[in-house]
């Protein structure tokens, strides 16, 4: 069961303000050869206002563009073969197929994005995470700022990230 209410995951996400933006990575030292200019994202939460508040709040970045959105975990392996994203962002807790299980379909996906597991359920997750193939764990709470942060961070590699596994 997620900690955080839609409302209190709308008002967290927008509390963060505007994030950076230009360099890949937010530790400013890594500038890779190849990173994408333009970081395509895949959006999956059950709740529509979270994706509507997620969706507004990537769209409002320059090097961040939403791609699609799903409702549950077992609409991702088919978006993502189609929509080709570099990082997928995903509710951890879905009906119909959680992220868990999502994260290991897309296990088999030809050149599979990175995938940011979002959750409200905290940290303790990290070890059922990681075991599903996603590259991090964000909590629900944590600040806008993080949350772009990460989503960048994932796709350059760099190591700084805290939330990623």
């Amino acid at each position: 069961m997620p900690a955080f209410s839609v409302d209190e995951t709308i008002h967290l996400l927008s509390e963060g303000g505007s994030a950076m933006s230009g360099r890949p990575c937010p530790c400013g030292e890594t500038e890779t050869a190849g990173s994408p200019a333009n970081i395509r994202v895949l959006v999956v939460d059950d709740h529509p206002a979270v994706r509507t508040a997620v969706t507004a709040l990537l769209d409002d970045e320059d090097d961040l563009t939403v791609v699609g959105e799903c409702e549950n975990g077992s609409q991702v392996v088919d978006a993502v073969e189609r929509l080709r994203p570099d990082v997928v962002l995903m509710d951890m807790s879905m009906p119909v197929m959680n992220g868990l299980a999502a994260s290991q379909a897309l296990q088999s996906v030809e050149s599979a994005p990175r995938i940011v597991m979002f959750t409200g359920e905290g940290l303790a997750a990290r070890p059922d995470v990681a075991a599903a193939g996603a590259d991090a764990l964000v909590p629900k709470s944590a600040r806008a700022s993080a949350l772009l942060g990460c989503l960048r961070t994932v796709v350059v590699g760099c190591g700084c990230c805290p939330y990623c596994l």
